[in-house]
Parts: structure tokens; sequence; C-alpha cells
């Protein structure tokens, strides 16, 4: 069943006020994004005061394949907010505590929280959740590119053709070790369907990529959200001339990735955090002791497996 487009008027209204997105955030893109995910619904945390909703954290469902064959479904922790008059009362407390409840219900065995510099500690110290090794973000070195490779732009057209089935496995395989955020076609036909986004899909013989592109100064960056294998690899593939393909479509030699992908071997310059679009500290939290959060590794983590494009 889906949200009550009431509640969810209610949250696209608080995240108006504290994020202030232009054009204003609709109820029908809270929607898709949490209701229409084949991974499952998300779990909502909220806190209301004689109606009004003073909090809310969702919990998008998030597959993860490891290499011994387990799978773990985590909630990616998203649209946290809490209205600016409400702060200091608890109302942050009370709603990630609340999210906890909705996310054990839903049967998710924890949180993956994409967390800014403000919230973090807050988790870490007072809520007793486990900062993970920041992931890097990088200017990558293009090199040449011989291979062959198509370019298609995301349309609604391609989304609902059977293309995605032609170029991906049924599921996108695990790493060499700890956990992989992994993708099916169907999957990723919900993700790229996300509104207010322009995205690209590269079809190599190896890997499909998934890019945009932004501007940051003036200067247009294109950045490679996504790689995932189309096989079995014998090794991991260079991110050079993945690099080289996504630039040479959208006209600029400068490429950015951000995180870990067990299947390539990246090459390039590190780059400051300001330059991203958000401090990007990931937190965990677990909700069983059949999920050690404490041994989770994440062995495949990039852009596209959270929402910052």
């Amino acid at each position: 069943m889906s949200s009550d487009m009431t509640d969810l008027a209610a949250t696209a209204d608080l995240l108006n006020d504290v994020f202030a997105p232009d054009p204003p955030l609709q109820p029908d893109e809270l929607s898709w994004y949490y209701d229409e995910n084949p991974e499952g619904r998300a779990a909502v945390g909220r806190v209301l005061d004689d109606g009004r909703q003073l909090g809310n954290y969702a919990l998008v469902p998030l597959r993860f394949d490891g290499v011994d064959g387990s799978i773990v479904r985590l909630g990616l922790g998203v649209d946290l907010a809490v209205r600016p008059d409400s702060r200091g009362t608890g109302a942050f407390r009370r709603t990630v505590e609340d999210s906890y409840a909705e996310g054990r219900s839903a049967g998710l065995d924890g949180i993956l929280g994409i967390a800014n510099l403000e919230s973090a500690p807050r988790m870490v110290e007072a809520m007793g959740w486990r900062r993970l090794d920041p992931l890097p973000l990088r200017l990558l070195f293009a090199t040449p590119w011989s291979g062959c490779h198509e370019h298609h732009t995301v349309t609604g057209d391609l989304l609902a053709g059977g293309r995605l089935e032609e170029w991906l496995p049924d599921r996108s395989l695990p790493g060499a070790f700890g956990h992989a955020a992994t993708w099916s076609a169907e999957q990723l036909r919900w993700r790229l369907g996300r509104r207010r986004a322009q995205y690209v899909l590269h079809v190599l013989d190896d890997a499909i990529l998934v890019s945009t592109r932004t501007r940051m100064a003036g200067v247009r960056l294109a950045v490679l959200l996504k790689v995932i294998p189309r096989r079995p690899l014998d090794a991991p593939l260079r991110g050079g001339p993945l690099a080289a393909a996504v630039g040479e479509h959208h006209r600029t030699p400068f490429v950015v990735h951000w995180g870990n992908n067990h299947d390539v071997r990246f090459r390039g310059m590190s780059l400051p955090r300001r330059f991203m679009p958000s401090p990007l500290e990931i937190v965990l939290f677990g909700f069983h002791d059949g999920f050690d959060a404490s041994a989770f590794e994440l062995s495949c983590f990039e852009f596209l497996d959270f929402d910052a494009f």
C-alpha cells in the first residue's frame, strides 16, 4: 500500500522548509522515492505535534551482497530533517528513534546513513552509531579509449523497454571482500527514473556506466556515478578508459568519481571535501544481533547508491 498523500504533502512541506529546494519538492516525487522501490517501501520515522510534522527520516531499502553469499538489507537513511523551530526539543532524537521502530518492522538489518558534519557526531557519540571510513572523491585521469561503446541518454522510452535486461546481468556481482551495493535491471530502472535528474548510460563490452554532468565554478564536470560489470571479470577494469568514454560524451576532460568499486582500478587526484555535494560522512546502525555492524565493510558504494545526484 502506498503512503498517504496527505502524509507525503506534510513531509514535502517540511523538507521544503528545511532545505529550500528550487523548485519546491512535490509529494509525487516522494511517492516515487518512498513507495516505488522494487526492494520495498521506505520505512519512515516521523515526529508530529498537533498534526504538524516536526521531523522526518526515511529508510529506503538497499540490498548488499556479500562475498560469502550473504544478503544484507539496509535502509539508506535520507531526508533527515527537523524544523528549525523544533531544534533543541529532542525532536531530532525522537525522529531517528521512530525510524528504528519502523525499520525493524520492515525487516531491515540496519541503517546506512550519509550524514553531514553536523548530524554525524550526534549519531556516533550520542546514539551509538558507527562511523565508516570516508570514501575518496577523485578527479579521474583519462587514458586513451579504443573499445566499443554506446551512449544512451536515459528517457522514459528507454526505461520502458527491455534494453536494461539486455545489457545487465540478473544482479550485479559481489566483490572479493565485504558487501557490495548491487543492482538488478528492475532496480536500476526505478533509480534512473528519479525526477529532476538527467542520466546517461554508457554501454561497454565489459560494463555499463551511469553518468551525469554538473558545473562547478563555471567548469563543466562529468560525474561517473556507477560502474556495473556485465559479466565476471578476470581482472579489475582500468578507470582511465572509463573516464575517457564518459568525458567524450559530456565533452569535458574533467570526470569525477566518489566511492569504492572492487571491479575498477581508479587513478586520479584526490579532491578536497568542500567539492562534495555535501560532506559525505558514512554512518551505520544495526537493528539486531544477527547483523554485526562492527564488521560490515563496503566493497562497492558509489554516488548512484544514494541520492546525491
